[in-house]
């Protein structure tokens, strides 16, 4: 019973989970929102005007935001004893570009090792790790552009795999205008070792958003279309094949931040897909809904979001970022 447990906790810690689609990849903790500011947001924004060097698993271009070295972290403790932790280092901006560094890592606790009648052998461990360098130059005034590499481990007993995947981005960001956008393509790579006899596609993400603040409106907002390259996301809960109207909503994060003073920013953000996943009635439902904080004091800021599963609950992250 834990061992299923801990696969539906697995399933549901990537926003786009593969638990009730007929989509198949390995890695999937590759997808979970790197920072509890972006998933508030409702998940992961590639052209969010305010993105750094913590989203840059996200889109690597979002490196040449800031020009000093920072740090930054999040935490996320999940249902049972799963740990998901992320940490990115970024150096300082120089004319060649900006490199930054990051650990994305999930620990999904101690199982019990069972065979099909039901003895306990022992027990074992499972977990995932992603250690990745990116790279990012700005190209014109406004416009920079990235790339990252990562080498995967994943270990779920004595079944191991390990992987490398590429991603690369390009941000347009406008702060005058209060406007960006961005292009991402993540999680462009393969399998070195397998689990089994075959090899298994890791989870390719062609996104694009755009953030707009408009003139004399309080909220930025903050739009994307996510997993574009992989159109027609059906659901074994549909009836039939989805219109082209819900595959568009199947595809779209947006979200909305207001900056109160300069210290406090709230933030809200919807994902569709993740509603229709989740949802546990046809009545009004807040599952893929997400909500957040944002606490700047000084050089450290603080982020804490709620994003809701319906009947299943909800998930909350910490985030911490400074400059050193």
């Amino acid at each position: 019973m834990r061992v299923l447990t801990a696969l539906l906790l697995i399933l549901l810690a990537t926003e786009n989970t593969a638990g009730q689609s007929n989509s198949s990849s390995v890695y999937r903790f590759l997808e979970i929102s790197p920072t509890a500011g972006v998933s508030a947001l409702g998940g992961s924004h590639v052209g969010y005007l305010h993105g750094d060097f913590s989203l840059m698993h996200l889109n690597p271009a979002y490196l040449g935001s800031v020009k000093d070295m920072a740090v930054s972290g999040s935490y996320i403790n999940f249902l049972g004893e799963v740990n998901i932790g992320f940490s990115s280092f970024r150096l300082e901006e120089e004319k060649w570009g900006t490199l930054s560094f990051g650990v994305r890592y999930v620990s999904y606790g101690e199982f019990d090792f069972l065979d099909t009648e039901g003895n306990n052998y022992g027990s074992f461990r499972a977990s995932d790790l992603a250690l990745s360098g990116a790279y990012s130059r700005r190209l014109l005034e406004h416009v920079t552009a990235g790339a990252e590499l990562s080498l995967i481990h994943s270990t779920y007993a004595d079944v191991r795999s390990s992987g490398i995947s590429m991603a690369a981005g390009i941000l347009y960001r406008n702060v005058e205008q209060d406007f960006s956008a961005g292009l991402s393509i993540r999680n462009a790579g393969s399998q070195i070792s397998n689990y089994g006899q075959s090899r298994e596609p890791l989870p390719l993400n062609f996104s694009a958003g755009i953030s707009k603040k408009p003139e004399s409106f309080p909220f930025l907002i903050t739009l994307t279309f996510n997993e574009v390259n992989d159109w027609n996301r059906a659901l074994y809960s549909d009836e039939s094949d989805p219109s082209f109207f819900e595959n568009v909503m199947r595809h779209t994060i947006i979200g909305g931040e207001v900056d109160l003073d300069g210290s406090v920013t709230l933030r809200l953000g919807y994902d569709h897909y993740l509603h229709e996943m989740t949802r546990s009635s046809e009545n009004f439902d807040l599952a893929g809904m997400a909500f957040g904080v944002g606490i700047n004091i000084g050089d450290l800021t603080f982020d804490i979001s709620r994003n809701s599963y319906s009947d299943l609950g909800g998930l909350t992250r910490l985030s911490l970022k400074t400059k050193l």
